[in-house]
């Protein structure tokens, strides 16, 4: 090997000469190279976060482009310019990896709807109008699906969810659990009708409708689908709050 030869490594570069090419220091052990315990500012738990973080990218990239039969841990590690021991450092399985994935975007998505729902506060939720209403759901649906639109990798993990294992299908339901517990605990959601079981509902139509068109399965455009949503929401709130109404 000449001096100029290099051998690389994940998160290290090493010259013939033994050291990294950023000239951090290494040590042997048990016959392994081990960088001294902080590289480039990085700590080892940080670098097993970005580690972690660029397997998941990895993930919903081969998903989006051959589905899950694409997603294998040779795959993934490949996609991620990672050995395999990385993989089975953070993951024990590709089910694992799947439920990962789908959390963090799943939390991702609740995060930027609920955030916009709340820039656009009802200064009296009981007396709103039914404009104001549908304008307080329009904005956090627009949100949402500027996130999909933006990261169709995300739409492509929430079906592949959908055809997969129990395991891994139950996230799915537990995600809309999650949302639908969010939106009817928000005190101006509760203070317009939402209850749980109509969060329920316009939580599982809004993640599946969001996803069928950032996958083409059906014709519409952003704005016209902003709209029906917001207006489907709307009538269950309403149909909720009706049949609160009527039970007093």
């Amino acid at each position: 090997m000449q001096d100029t030869d290099v051998v690389k490594m994940e998160g290290v570069s090493m010259s013939a000469g033994g050291s990294t090419r950023s000239g951090a220091p290494l040590s042997w052990k048990a016959g392994t190279m081990v960088e001294s315990r902080n590289f480039l500012g990085e700590t080892p738990d940080e670098r097993r976060e970005r580690r972690k973080k660029a397997l998941i990218d990895a993930a919903l990239t081969l998903i989006y482009s051959g589905g899950l039969p694409a997603v294998g841990v040779r795959s993934v590690t490949a996609q991620a310019k990672l050995s395999s021991r990385y993989f089975y450092e953070n993951f024990t399985s590709i089910d694992e990896l799947l439920i990962e994935s789908f959390r963090e975007v799943a939390t991702g998505l609740l995060e930027i709807g609920m955030t916009a729902l709340h820039a656009r506060q009802l200064p009296d939720p009981k007396a709103a109008s039914a404009d104001e209403i549908l304008d307080t759901f329009r904005q956090g649906l627009d949100a949402v699906l500027g996130d999909l639109v933006a990261d169709p990798r995300k739409a492509a993990l929430i079906s592949a969810v959908t055809a997969s294992g129990p395991r891994v299908r139950q996230e799915l339901q537990q995600f809309v659990f999650i949302v639908a517990t969010a939106i009817s605990s928000d005190v101006s959601a509760a203070e317009i009708g939402v209850d749980r079981a109509s969060a329920l509902y316009i939580a599982g139509g809004v993640v599946q409708l969001a996803v069928a068109y950032i996958l083409g399965d059906i014709e519409i455009d952003r704005p016209e689908l902003v709209e029906r949503l917001a207006r489907l929401t709307y009538g269950a709130v309403a149909g909720a709050a009706a049949d609160t109404a009527s039970a007093d």
